[in-house]
């Protein structure tokens, strides 16, 4: 950065800031900035990314569990947004996913939820849809893995891990 250049690659984006405020999104090329004036705040890949969350447990409203993993396909799409927005991106949307699907999943039956994963698709869809445009993040795909509750006797996850 003492050079006065940054370098973006090809499908990548860097938000600047000049004394700590936003100045402008670079895009891919080499640009001159000032010397110790500016600094780049963050860089971001605008391609679409995938964040994979293993199946965890959530209880349902008859007081059963239900084994819920997601795959989400999303992109950058304002990396102003998303830098100033939000403060980490896929984090971010791994805790509004599964905060989402635990809320549906209590307010459904552990063999509706394993027999219309639909409806909990639905409901978490528009959630993390709606939320994350206003990050500066565009959520393009959601896939539900979703198990049946653990057979009587057998410890469940949550169980296990202590």
């Amino acid at each position: 950065m003492s050079l006065g250049l940054v370098v973006v690659g090809d499908g990548h984006a860097a938000v600047l800031e000049r004394g700590g405020r936003f100045r402008t999104v670079l895009g891919p090329g080499r640009h001159f900035v000032l010397p110790f004036a500016d600094r780049v705040r963050a860089r971001f890949h605008l391609g679409e990314q995938i964040l994979s969350a293993p199946p965890r447990p959530a209880g349902t409203g008859d007081g059963q569990e239900v084994l819920i993993g997601f795959e989400v396909v999303f992109a950058v799409t304002d990396p102003r947004l998303a830098t100033y927005e939000i403060a980490a991106p896929a984090l971010a949307i791994e805790q509004l996913t599964r905060t989402a699907l635990r809320q549906e999943a209590g307010l459904t039956t552990a063999e509706r939820a394993v027999a219309a994963p639909g409806d909990l698709h639905r409901t978490v869809w528009t959630v993390l849809h709606d939320t994350t445009a206003r990050w500066g993040i565009t959520a393009k795909e959601l896939k539900l893995e979703v198990s049946p509750p653990a057979a009587p006797g057998t410890p469940s996850t949550a169980q296990e891990w202590y």
